[in-house]
């Protein structure tokens, strides 16, 4: 048996991975801040939201409320509980937090991860597991876009991961951290807040407002939660996994008109749907491709967006 520590383990991907770690032979270990993204989430609806997952918890998770940010106390926990893998997963919903306060975002994501990464180093942590974006590429327009392709991302929320990346590799190099770097696209599912792209989509179809798309032929490789969960254990689990990187998503590009008017349909919506001009501040992107964590390590996703929303907007409040 062993013990996997997840940074952000309270949030939308982290609870859901928690859920399924308690079935199997690894035991789980929370630290999250329960922060509210600088204000980007309603602090009532973030700490009911917070509730009614560690309600769907089967056992009692070992949940330490800290911040990354801090190094003695992270440092303590890790020392304490002597984890085996740590999956960080402690970030944004969404890079418009980042490019709105920077700031912020390098206290998260590059300062909290030298903290964990000292701390793995001292303490023999045998895998780390970093929860990197679909982001750190920019504009791709080629399909299946594999984990070799060039890297320019257009805004500070990637440029960071990118570097971040990098900071993970040089700990392997220079101090033999085993890693996995995982890079998502586009998660959705229930119990998400309501500030990512499909979310806000199907709260503005309840709620029969107009759903405006920024940025005409718009594609996503929208992914599951469930698929992308069992991605992420693959990672933090397989022994192939290990010192790799990996596209982690459906594999797949949706146009967001498309599952616009589908979230419409489900709904039984009079939201009108209307495709902007794109501000620029977003990567254009399209879909990745996943086929070496499929003949790596087994990865295999099946949920697309005709089975994924449907089931999503029936458990949306």
């Amino acid at each position: 048996m062993s013990k996997i520590l997840l940074t952000g383990g309270l949030g939308f991907i982290g609870h859901t991975i928690v859920r399924k770690l308690e079935d199997t032979e690894h035991t789980p270990i929370i630290v999250d801040n329960k922060s509210d993204y600088d204000g980007a989430i309603d602090r009532v609806e973030l700490e009911a939201l917070m509730k009614e997952r560690q309600s769907l918890f089967k056992t009692n998770v070992t949940t330490y409320f800290e911040d990354i940010a801090n190094a003695e106390a992270l440092d303590k926990i890790i020392e304490i509980q002597k984890p085996d893998t740590i999956i960080h997963l402690a970030a944004f919903p969404r890079a418009k937090v980042v490019i709105q306060n920077p700031q912020l975002g390098c206290d998260v994501i590059l300062k909290g991860l030298l903290n964990l990464l000292e701390s793995c180093r001292k303490h023999n942590v045998k895998r780390f597991v970093f929860i990197s974006s679909s982001m750190i590429y920019g504009d791709f327009d080629q399909q299946h876009n594999p984990e070799t392709a060039s890297t320019n991302p257009i805004e500070p929320y990637g440029i960071m991961k990118l570097c971040a990346e990098n900071l993970v590799r040089n700990y392997n190099r220079l101090y033999g951290l085993e890693y996995s770097i995982v890079r998502p696209s586009a998660v959705y599912g229930p119990y998400d807040v309501v500030d990512r792209v499909i979310s806000k989509f199907i709260q503005e179809a309840k709620l029969n407002k107009p759903i405006n798309i920024n940025g005409n032929d718009l594609n996503l490789d929208l992914t599951h939660v469930n698929d992308a969960t069992d991605g992420i254990i693959l990672c933090a689990t397989h022994p192939k996994a290990a010192n790799e990187t990996f596209n982690i998503t459906r594999g797949i590009a949706r146009l967001l008109y498309h599952a616009a008017k589908l979230i419409v349909l489900e709904t039984n919506s009079k939201s009108t749907i209307s495709i902007n001009e794109s501000d620029g501040k977003y990567p254009n992107r399209g879909a990745l491709s996943i086929n070496k964590a499929v003949n790596l390590i087994g990865f295999n996703p099946t949920i697309d967006i005709e089975e994924g929303l449907p089931q999503y907007i029936r458990t949306f409040k």
